[in-house]
C-alpha cells in the first residue's frame, strides 16, 4: 500500500511540477490549455505568479509527502484540488454546463481521492512503525 501511495503521490507532484513550470516558463500556451488568455503585462504575470503558484505548491508538497512518506505534506495539496472541484461546481451551476466542463473536475477528483489516499496510507504507517 505504501508503494502504490508513494506512486500516486509522485504523480500528482509531477502533474503540479510540469504545469507549473509551464505556467513560469510560457504562461501564454499553458492560459490557453486552460481557456486563459493574459490582459497585457500584468495578465502575463498573473499567469506566472498565481497559476505557477497554486501548481507549483501542490506539486512540491506532493513530491516532498511521497518522498518522506509524510502525511502531513498532503494537506494543502489536497485542499487545492478540493476548492478547485468547489469552483468549478459553481461555475456550473451559476453560468452553466459547457463542452469538456467535466474533464477537469474528473482530474482533479482523481487527484483527491489519491492523495486522500495516500494521506491516510501514510499516517497509519507512521502510527504503526
Amino acid at each position: 500500500m505504501i508503494l502504490i501511495a508513494r506512486i500516486l503521490a509522485a504523480l500528482a507532484a509531477l502533474f503540479g511540477i510540469v504545469l507549473g513550470l509551464g505556467f513560469l516558463i510560457d504562461p501564454i500556451k499553458s492560459g490557453a490549455n486552460f481557456f486563459l488568455s493574459p490582459n497585457g503585462i500584468p495578465g502575463m504575470a498573473v499567469l506566472r505568479a498565481d497559476m505557477c503558484a497554486f501548481f507549483l505548491t501542490g506539486g512540491i508538497l506532493a513530491a516532498a509527502a511521497a518522498w518522506r512518506q509524510n502525511a502531513g505534506f498532503l494537506i494543502a495539496p489536497i485542499l487545492l484540488f478540493a476548492i478547485a472541484i468547489t469552483g468549478r461546481t459553481v461555475s456550473l451551476i451559476v453560468d452553466g454546463v459547457t463542452p469538456g466542463a467535466f474533464v477537469p473536475m474528473a482530474v482533479e477528483a482523481f487527484f483527491v481521492v489519491s492523495l486522500l489516499f495516500a494521506h491516510r496510507t501514510f499516517a497509519a504507517s507512521r502510527s504503526n512503525g
